[in-house]
């Protein structure tokens, strides 16, 4: 598998997701379950998904350069779980 610009792109979009989704997983275990911290786990699983997707099908998902659905939906992932955690 080579290591091209497109698939590190996805590959550390994939690690951040499933960093922030960790944290809200542990956020959610210690506070409960609100609104807006379920939201931004949703966001943050989303966002994961995406990437991995990306990272298997780097020709099929796009990139920063090549901006298909898919990363489209990846930047709208990230936005959402952005927004839900500023409500």
């Amino acid at each position: 598998m080579e290591l091209s610009p497109r698939r590190t792109f996805w590959l550390a979009l994939a690690w951040l997701g499933a960093t922030q989704s960790l944290s809200w997983a542990v956020a959610v275990a210690r506070v409960g379950i609100w609104p807006g911290n379920v939201a931004a786990l949703a966001g943050s699983l989303l966002l994961t998904l995406i990437a991995i997707a990306g990272a298997a099908r780097p020709e099929w998902a796009g990139g920063p350069e090549q901006r298909s659905a898919i990363w489209w939906g990846a930047v709208g992932a990230a936005a959402a779980g952005t927004v839900a955690l500023l409500i």
